[in-house]
């Protein structure tokens, strides 16, 4: 019993990922081409970090932008002091309030959620979903003008909570962005690997396995404490062995003393 409880105890922790902590403050490094942002608009979160592409601040000979485009690719970091899970299905859970999350603002659809591993074992959470919405162009006598633009979120643990990033394009520079931004998961520091704790089903699995152990080892010790000692059964051959050879000698030396007083009653006899 005890070492069934020992194995339902250790058993998950020891052959399953380990929590660690970062022990460094969490630093995100955005894709090359990203400066911060001059101004933060009214609906990012206050104290939060956002970065623009460098071709926002790009004008043409006529004062107009380069790449108008580029006003709406921004990167956003923020901080939650909650400890998110980033497993696929606390994922599925939170791609569920998204359309909520961003009513008003956009109509959200969800494309893909899944879980990423980094070479150092932490795990973090990736979202991605469509953000579209209708500008209204009613004053200027024109039709509603439809945005449609990517959302791509990151979810980092670290050792105060959780670092969200946040990168928002056009979905016509999806292609673009998308993979610089995934490459971020692996350069970016002071990441925590968070892991949850081992499903129920795992300490019974490992408790049975310990009883099968805990069953085996006191099936051959029993086994062993039932034989006679290997010492006695060796040894009864070599004593009996022993014994006919000091039994032969014994017997040869009767012959041998036998003989000599044959030969001495001859002599006496030859003598006389």
């Amino acid at each position: 019993m005890i070492l069934a409880a020992l194995a339902a105890i250790l058993g998950p922790r020891l052959v399953g990922p380990q929590s660690r902590s970062a022990k460094a403050p969490f630093a995100y490094d955005p894709p090359e081409g990203f400066v911060p942002a001059k101004d933060v608009k009214a609906g990012e979160a206050e104290g939060a970090q956002v970065w623009v592409h460098e071709a926002a601040d790009k004008k043409n000979f006529d004062g107009s932008l380069a790449d108008r485009k580029a006003l709406s690719t921004r990167i956003i970091l923020t901080h939650s002091a909650k400890e998110m899970s980033v497993e696929a299905v606390d994922l599925a859970k939170l791609v569920e309030e998204m359309p909520k999350a961003f009513e008003g603002a956009c109509t959200w659809k969800p494309r893909r959620h899944e879980m990423r591993t980094r070479a150092d074992g932490a795990r973090v959470g990736l979202i991605e979903g469509n953000c579209d919405r209708e500008v209204d162009l009613s004053a200027l006598g024109l039709p509603p003008q439809p945005v449609k633009m990517r959302k791509l979120q990151l979810m980092f643990p670290d050792d105060e909570g959780t670092s969200i990033v946040t990168a928002s394009y056009p979905t016509d520079q999806a292609t673009r962005w998308e993979p610089l931004v995934e490459a971020t998961i692996g350069t970016a520091r002071g990441v925590a690997t968070r892991v949850p704790a081992p499903a129920p089903w795992t300490h019974g699995a490992w408790a049975a396995a310990g009883v099968v152990l805990g069953w085996l080892g006191t099936a051959i010790l029993a086994r062993k404490g039932s034989e006679p000692p290997a010492s006695d059964t060796s040894r009864r051959p070599t004593q009996r062995g022993a014994a006919k050879a000091r039994a032969a000698r014994a017997e040869a030396v009767d012959d041998a003393e036998a003989d000599d007083a044959g030969d001495d009653d001859d002599t006496e006899d030859a003598k006389a």
